[in-house]
């Protein structure tokens, strides 16, 4: 049963908000299942969270922060339901054995940097260019930043014997393994395929996160011409990948740039 919203909670909520309003947040955003390997009559649970370096807050279950929260088998696609307050978010009851795909696309939000180094930073960081020249060019304050952005995240979770094959979902921004990692036990390394509204997204950032605190292992890979990358086996466990498109934003967002934050999570034997 989910625990739900109540007045005795209300002070985590707001801790949560404010460390989801914060500068801080322009960082990775993921679905983090309780067991990425589960019977067929167990239910996938999970949290999406918001972090750094593997480590995150919990996020409640609240429809007015997504567009999309869903569930794909071999049956097809349906919602992740629940009630506002809902923790964990994702609570569902597997039809059938195979591969689980969870998806999580989130509505436009926005960060606002004080200071152009702060925003220069997690764009290097990410391996992306500060545009100073063509903030400056549009008549902006380096020392004023507003960015939009939008979460894409992804869960494979195997469910039985997990056979299956993940796809792309139709998120703007996604990572589609092209590996199943449950049912390819003597492949190690996973490859994946990044893509932007469909097409291949080459040259890109992709970020692997392993393990937590004094475990935690960080690793950069570069998309190839296919938006093709080979994410390293770095030991037994889940693993958070991500990446980061990033552009100037259209009008109607008010705000001069955009990113989209593609992430996958699942785990390895």
């Amino acid at each position: 049963m989910p625990t739900r919203w109540t007045p005795g909670n209300l002070s985590t909520i707001l801790i949560a908000a404010l460390l989801l309003a914060s500068p801080a947040h322009s960082h990775e955003f993921w679905i983090e299942a309780d067991s990425y390997n589960v019977d067929p009559d167990q239910a996938i649970i999970g949290h999406t969270k918001t972090g750094t370096n593997f480590k995150g807050v919990r996020d409640y279950y609240l429809p007015h922060l997504f567009d999309r929260f869903e569930i794909i088998d071999a049956d097809g696609l349906r919602p992740v339901e629940g009630l506002p307050g809902d923790i964990p978010p994702l609570n569902v009851t597997p039809r059938r054995p195979g591969l689980h795909r969870v998806i999580y696309q989130s509505k436009a939000k926005t960060v606002q940097f004080e200071e152009w180094q702060e925003f220069a930073d997690y764009l290097i960081d990410v391996g992306l260019d500060p545009p100073l020249s063509r903030h400056q060019e549009m008549g902006l304050s380096p020392d004023d930043v507003t960015e939009s952005y939008i979460r894409c995240a992804k869960a494979l979770i195997a469910v039985g014997d997990g056979v299956g094959q993940d796809a792309p979902s139709g998120m703007p921004f996604e990572l589609v393994a092209l590996t199943n990692p449950y049912t390819t036990p003597e492949v190690q390394d996973i490859t994946v395929q990044l893509l932007w509204n469909g097409a291949p997204a080459p040259n890109t950032q992709i970020t692997v996160f392993y393990g937590q605190n004094e475990t935690l292992k960080i690793v950069k890979v570069q998309t190839d011409t296919q938006g093709q990358a080979q994410l390293p086996f770095l030991g037994s466990g889940p693993y958070l990948v991500n990446a980061v498109h990033f552009r100037e934003a259209p009008a109607s967002y008010g705000t001069p740039w955009l990113s989209h934050w593609a992430s996958l999570t699942y785990a390895l034997p």
